[in-house]
């Protein structure tokens, strides 16, 4: 992977998780999404620095860029692909 090509992902992430750090709900269960959502950003902020982006866990073949753009938490292709079948991104490609 190259930093150059997910510099907006990137950027993108770090922004987003200044928002949901700074976000607090009164209801648990909305608190428990955002939460998840703060582990899933600092998770792909791992896989950035250790050079993991964009790569599926289990087959370590890269996940599509669209898919990355869509979704730049996904870990993996399969991940990805159930964004995909239940209509979370579209398939403009």
């Amino acid at each position: 992977m190259t930093y150059d090509r997910y510099t907006s992902i990137v950027e993108e992430l770090m922004t987003s998780l200044q928002e949901l750090e700074a976000s607090q709900s009164q209801h648990p269960l909305i608190q428990k999404y955002i939460d998840e959502e703060i582990t899933e950003v600092k998770q792909a902020l791992v896989r950035i620095r250790d050079n993991q982006f964009g790569y599926c866990e289990m087959s370590g073949e890269e996940i599509p860029f669209d898919y990355m753009m869509m979704n730049p938490t996904c870990t993996s292709i399969e991940n990805a692909l159930d964004w995909r079948r239940f209509g979370k991104i579209s398939s403009y490609s």
